[in-house]
């Protein structure tokens, strides 16, 4: 018996450890999609490999989606960050769980194998999908409601990737947003740069990491519009097009961060308006559009060529709470 119990104490450690290791998650989450619109389910796989970039499969048949840990950072810009607006106060941001957003934004062709629909103005398999209105993505006001409710409404992609893969797939919050994009940086970009005064500069500044006003003649694409889709380098986390290339819809309603320079823990946006929040700057845009802090903000009904997004997988779905200003009571 001595020895028995001998061995065991031996063994705590490392079943302890073998316990820590396999709750950690993958770190990326992939869907296969190829079973196309009429499809029953998707299967879902772990993976802690990256996509193969230079196999067209992770931009058509497969969707896939990068672990972001839980962590603090701060939201918005400095005063000191050129071509900062007035609407990106800084103040800290802490998200308790953690979630998985797409490697890339949602392309034509993956957007096809779930709807059968494919909107674009500008047609190509690997370029991301656009003309889709935040309602297309969601559903219309008087359904899909956040943060009143978590609802999407029947037919839309979400509806479809919820009921066929059993997991809570979204927009992403606009907190999740900028703190997948930042990817652990505080700069205006997230390879490093800050945006510069001169419009040289500027351009230098995001030349390497997406398609922006300046560089559609970089041999990247060979398109006077948005690009293929990882056509360019990499964040820190390896999401590709986190700036330019198409404004990405996220899924909270817009407000001002004025009233609000207190420490925030995993807000849901403004609780009421019809303006979503958009990220990352297009194609068209000028660099300081493109920004990490910057935020555009459109009705939920507006398809434009400009306009498209990237998934997000909450393995713990965002709570909704009464959003409370600071200041308006007793």
């Amino acid at each position: 018996m001595k020895k028995i119990n001998h061995l065991g104490s031996k063994m705590l450690p490392l079943l302890s450890a073998f316990a820590l290791h396999a709750a950690e998650p993958a770190l990326y989450k992939v869907v296969d999609l190829s079973a196309g619109p009429d499809a029953e389910t998707y299967p879902v796989r772990d993976s802690n490999d990256p996509p193969d970039i230079e196999n067209d499969a992770c931009r058509t048949t497969e969707l896939w989606l990068r672990y972001a840990p839980p962590g603090t950072f701060t939201m918005g810009s400095p005063e000191s960050e050129v071509g900062r607006f007035i609407n990106e106060e800084a103040h800290e941001v802490t998200l308790t769980q953690g979630f998985y957003i797409g490697v890339f934004e949602v392309t034509q062709k993956q957007y096809e194998l779930i709807t059968g629909l494919n909107p674009s103005q500008h047609k190509g398999d690997t370029r991301p999908v656009e003309t889709v209105s935040y309602q297309h993505i969601r559903g219309s006001n008087r359904i899909a409601q956040w943060p009143a409710n978590d609802t999407v409404e029947e037919g839309t992609i979400l509806h479809r990737l919820r009921a066929r893969t059993g997991l809570h797939f979204d927009l992403p919050l606009e907190a999740q947003w900028e703190y997948a994009c930042r990817a652990g940086t505080s700069t205006a970009f997230s390879n490093g740069k800050e945006l510069l005064e001169t419009a040289e500069e500027a351009a230098d500044a995001m030349a390497a990491i997406g398609r922006h006003r300046f560089n559609a003649d970089d041999g990247r694409g060979g398109f006077a519009e948005h690009t293929r889709v990882g056509s360019y380098d990499p964040n820190p986390w390896g999401l590709f097009d986190m700036h330019g290339n198409v404004a990405e819809w996220c899924k909270d309603s817009y407000d001002s961060y004025s009233w609000n320079h207190a420490p925030r823990t995993d807000p849901v946006g403004a609780g009421h308006g019809a303006f979503r929040v958009a990220r990352g700057g297009t194609w068209g845009s000028f660099p300081r559009i493109c920004r990490s802090a910057n935020r555009e903000y459109m009705p939920s009904v507006v398809a434009a060529p400009r306009y498209g997004f990237r998934l997000v997988h909450n393995p713990v779905p965002p709570v909704i709470e009464k959003i409370e200003k600071p200041g308006l009571q007793d």
